[in-house]
């Protein structure tokens, strides 16, 4: 059997990455960094959250992208802050299970958890397609925001939205590496890649070999995430890795709004950094969006 590498047109010792930014359209800040990297051109992947109020400016700046915009969908149960909330688009009804008792999502992934009305989550994240859609989204794959949809259940729903669309997941099927991701037992991540495995041999999936987090909340000078980020990338071997960021600019918005601005500001620094360009090129790694994933599930 080929591997993804090989099926993306590369060789089977090629490594092969993916520089993706998540929450975009979350605020202004992240859209005018993602049009400002889609321009540096390093960026080869990003995906937007459809409850927030910048949305449609994501949308727009898509459209006017093209294909260079390679965009999927953050699908979003939670609001992590305190300041700035958003909803479900399909209402704030509490015995839905998505909202706490202001009428907004749950902050965290746990709460969610407990509260969780599968049938409501699976109508709220068709929406968001929908919503995408509608506002003329040729989305690229699906992912999960704070990895709220690993859980056995959400899992079944998130893929069963993959197939639906023929869009690839963000996704592995190692458990371990599925526990360590989202901070989940060993038995949710076990049934969480075995969904996973199984939709890939169905083919109805393709999945990476590898994914890591630029981390949060320290590291934060060029020099220091330039090197940790030149570390991880010396770990991957041959085969299709993905490297998130959550870039923003550095506005007075993204002060008020996120606790964690410094991490998302330095994200952006990183993504336009021509020093981190020419390590990566220097290591050999090919690069490639998740639209190249898209079109080998589609092939």
């Amino acid at each position: 059997m080929s591997t993804l590498q090989e099926r993306l047109g590369f060789a089977v010792t090629d490594r092969v990455l993916i520089l993706h930014a998540d929450d975009i359209g979350m605020c202004e800040a992240t859209v005018s960094s993602w049009r400002a990297l889609l321009d540096f051109g390093l960026l080869t992947s990003a995906s937007a959250m459809a409850p927030c109020g910048w949305f449609p400016y994501a949308a727009e700046v898509a459209r006017e992208y093209g294909e260079r915009a390679d965009l999927g969908l953050h699908l979003t149960l939670n609001c992590e802050f305190a300041r700035y909330r958003w909803a479900p688009l399909t209402g704030n009804a509490p015995e839905s299970g998505l909202v706490d008792a202001h009428g907004y999502f749950h902050p965290k992934a746990k709460p969610t958890h407990a509260a969780l009305d599968i049938d409501a989550a699976a109508r709220e994240l068709a929406a968001q397609v929908a919503r995408a859609q509608a506002l003329g989204i040729e989305l690229t794959h699906l992912d999960s925001h704070m990895l709220t949809l690993f859980h056995p259940a959400l899992a079944t729903v998130y893929l069963d939205l993959c197939r639906t669309h023929r869009l690839p997941p963000l996704l592995l099927d190692d458990a371990a590496e599925i526990a360590r991701l989202g901070v989940i037992s060993d038995e949710w991540a076990q049934d969480i890649a075995r969904q996973a495995s199984a939709a890939a041999a169905a083919g109805d999936a393709v999945l990476i070999d590898r994914w890591e987090v630029l981390p949060f909340n320290r590291m934060l000078t060029p020099a220091e995430r330039l090197g940790w980020a030149c570390n991880w990338l010396d770990e991957c071997g041959p085969g299709v890795h993905c490297l998130v960021g959550h870039p923003a600019d550095d506005t007075p918005e993204l002060r008020a709004l996120a606790p964690d601005w410094p991490t998302r500001v330095a994200d952006r620094a990183l993504l336009a950094d021509a020093a981190f360009a020419a390590e990566i090129e220097r290591r050999g790694f090919k690069l490639v969006g998740m639209r190249a994933l898209r079109d080998a599930l589609r092939a």
